[in-house]
This record gives C-alpha cells, structure tokens and sequence, in this order.
C-alpha cells in the first residue's frame, strides 16, 4: 500500500479541529478571471448535497449519484439527440489508432472521466469515476441498473444517464472499480477527454494495485485495455481547433465551440484533489456538491462535443455552415491528408473567403497552391500564384519564385520565367535581413543568371 492512500485512509477518520468559514474556490469567468469574491462554504452530508444511493458488490459499498438528462435537451448548438444520428467511425479516417469500426455506434459506448487526488504517480487514484450512456430511462432517477445494454439500445434510448462513482472514503475503492467493472462490460467502446493519456491509464493501474481485493472477475475492466476502440476528443479537437483557439480544454471547447457557459458552482480542475481532501477530513459535503457538477458537467458536454466533431468532420461543405476561415482551414488540412482532395479544395476556398487576416490568407494560398502543384494542375496553380500576390499585400516571395519555375519549366516562357525571377530578388532584397531566409537572396540570383543564359542561348542558336 502506498504512503499517500494509507494517509488518506487515515485522514479519512479525522475531524477538524477548528471549523472552516471560508471557501478556497473562486470561479472564474470564460477568460480566467475571478468571477467573484470568497463565499461562505456549504455545510452538509453528501446524501443531501448529492442525492444518490449506495451501491453494494461483493468487495463493498460505493456511492452512485445518477442523473439522466432527456435527448431533447441542449448543450449549447448541440442536441444531445443528435450524437444519435451521426456514426463515430467518420473520426477513424483521421486517427485510426482509435480502432473505431465503421458499425460502432455512440448508443454502444461510455463516455467517462474521471477526478483524481492528483496529475501522477502510483500514490494517485481516482476517487470519482463518472460515466455516460444513453439508453431508456424509465423515470427512477437515481437507479443504478440499467438498460443500457440491451439490443437496439440506439432506437429506444429517451434518457444520456450520468452515473458517478464516488469513493466516501478511500475504503471504497475497491468496491467502486467492480460496479465500474460490471457497468463498462455493458457496453462496447468508451469516449473520453484525453483519456488516453490520463484517465485510462490512471484506471488500469488502480485495478492492478487492488488485485488483492478484488474478485476474479473484476481483476480487469477489458474496456479500458490498451488496443480496445476509444475515441479520444482531445486529438481531433486540437486538428480542428487549436488554429482559432490555441487552447482546447474541455471547458474553453464548451464556450468557444458549443456555447455553453457553466453556472458559477463550478469548480477548476486544479482545486479538486484538495476539496477531496477537505471532505474527508471534515465530513462537510458543500464543496463535493461542486465536485459532482463539474464532473457531471464534462461528461454531458462530451456527448455533444462528440457529436459536433464528428458532424464538421463528415461535412461535405456544400452549405454555408458556422465555421471559422481558421476551422475551415485546418478542416481541409484534415481532408488532404486523406487525399480528400474535392473536400480538401472546397475547404480551403471557403476558408480564402472568410479569412480576415494576411497572415492566415498566406498560409491558406501556400498550401492550396502546394497541393495543386503535387498533383500537376499547373495552370490552376499559376492562377492561385497571381491571386495571392494580387490579394496578399506583403512581402511573401513565395508566389513569384513559384511563378518563375513554372514559366521555366512548364510553359518554357523564359521571358515571363525572367520577369518573376527579377521580382522575386527585387522583393527579397526590399526585406531587413533578419527577415530573409538563410541563402534566399543567392539561390534567387542563381536562378536569375540561369534563366538569362538560357535566354542568351536561345537568341545565338
């Protein structure tokens, strides 16, 4: 057993010695900013502040608080209904390491996440593990079977339920991973938030330290087994986003993306553990209630999330849509990748129209015009070439070196190959030289003088 859960088991039976009057939490606002002063901390037991019931198996008892939210209701831009609609496997083109298989379905998978008593370690465990899943809820919000697995679940669900296992205290951790276990056998894939790189891993080490009290049956969850299908949000997310949004944290997703904003019981991440720790050394649930909203919180916004990426991913991009010049063109980067190229084009076109700034009207005209050249449509290139200098005001030599090779090598026009040459050097040379790129000036000289010579050449023959 570690230090760090046997002093949590030990904390676990400790009462404080003087009473809190203050919260340590301050929200903050969609910028990071504190939203509001220090208030007074809610007192009370956990059933109170977190209806929920307790949930025996054959190690113990865990406490599950369940909330099955209606398909109709909205996250923001996003139905939860629609992740219904849509098929996962249009992400596994892009990541195929998620292993989706093309008749996946959301209706098969649990969306989960966890919070931790910290970021790392052997000594840090999950003491809350909240999971989603849609299925046909009866109206029992606080039962704990489910329906979830039964055949067809994808045409009868009426209900994304939210059950969160939670640890009282660190006894329970045993018991916790088995009705995890047996929940996560119901179903055939999981949806997660970085998962990969944390939650997951986190999980399959917590069941190998409790092999000793865990039954045969519970001594792994297969689901959460590297090599299983599991779709990570956060990759896709960052290829689409992070061009627009630099950061992609679930909660920055939610504002910028599907236009939720939580309510100010939310908590930061970052201040979860020591809120844990608080709540088994006073018994006091008022800050846990926060705890459960916000994992409650990251869990529903997953769903929908889910659902929007796939269904910018699977856009054929024939209708004006909501996206962003940024999104659009990260979007067609995606796409060329595939060799996607119609999609690729029809992306980086709307992305041309709507881009506001030079800097982002560049990069779209280089890559555009790139991919135009791999693939010998050298007539469309040089057409890209001369709208970008003609739209782009700047310094950006790249379209009349390009238009010098063309000339040159293609249409054998040396008189226009000499022209673009000479304004190639002429604009490179206009530039500071901590602007220029190591060796542009000389190669552009060199091409200049060939080009010449040819063209002397020709005259003498």
């Amino acid at each position: 057993m570690s230090d760090a859960l046997e002093r949590l088991r030990r904390l676990a039976g400790l009462r404080p010695q003087r009473s809190r009057t203050e919260l340590t939490y301050v929200p903050l606002d969609a910028e990071g900013e504190p939203r509001s002063a220090r208030s007074p901390a809610v007192q009370g037991r956990l059933e109170e502040l977190a209806p929920g019931q307790e949930v025996e198996t054959t190690v113990g008892s865990c406490y599950v608080a369940t909330t099955a939210f209606p398909l109709e209701e909205e996250r923001g831009c996003e139905r939860l209904a629609n992740a219904l609609e849509v098929r996962p496997a249009t992400l596994a083109l892009f990541h195929p390491e998620f292993r989706l298989d093309r008749d996946l379905r959301f209706t098969d998978a649990v969306f989960l996440d966890t919070e931790t008593t910290g970021l790392g370690g052997a000594g840090v465990y999950a003491f809350m593990v909240g999971v989603g899943t849609f299925e046909r809820w009866e109206g029992a919000l606080h039962r704990a079977d489910s329906a979830a697995g039964s055949e067809g679940a994808h045409a009868t669900s009426t209900h994304f339920v939210v059950r969160q296992f939670f640890m009282r205290h660190p006894g329970e951790e045993a018991a916790l991973l088995a009705a995890l276990g047996e929940l996560l056998e119901t179903k055939q894939w999981l949806v997660t938030f970085n998962g990969r790189s944390f939650d997951l891993p986190l999980l399959r080490s917590r069941y190998r330290q409790n092999l000793a009290f865990l039954p045969a049956h519970c001594h792994r969850a297969s689901r959460l087994e590297e090599g299983q299908p599991h779709l990570d949000l956060l990759p896709p997310a960052r290829r689409l986003w992070r061009r627009r949004l630099q950061s992609c944290r679930l909660i920055h997703l939610e504002q910028r993306v599907l236009g939720v904003e939580r309510g100010e019981e939310d908590v930061p991440g970052a201040l979860i553990p020591a809120l844990y720790l608080d709540y088994l050394r006073t018994g006091q649930a008022g800050e846990m209630r926060r705890v459960f909203y916000h994992n409650r919180e990251d869990i529903v916004s997953m769903a929908a999330l889910a659902s929007h990426l796939v269904r910018v991913y699977a856009s054929e991009l024939t209708q004006p849509d909501e996206l962003a010049a940024e999104d659009l063109f990260s979007l067609a980067l995606c796409h060329e990748s595939q060799d996607a190229t119609s999609l690729a084009e029809r992306a980086y076109r709307l992305a041309l129209e709507r881009a506001a700034t030079d800097a982002l009207r560049n990069e779209i005209f280089a890559r555009w015009s790139a991919l135009l050249k791999r693939q010998a449509r050298w007539k469309e290139a040089a057409e890209l070439w001369e709208r970008w200098f003609t739209t782009v005001k700047g310094a950006d030599v790249t379209p009349f070196i390009e238009l010098a090779k063309y000339h040159e090598w293609q249409t054998r026009d040396l008189e226009q190959a000499e022209m673009w040459a000479a304004w190639a050097l002429h604009t490179v040379e206009a530039l500071p030289a901590h602007r220029r790129l190591p060796g542009q000036r000389a190669d552009l000289e060199h091409r200049l003088r060939r080009i010449q010579n040819k063209r002397k050449n020709l005259r003498k023959a």
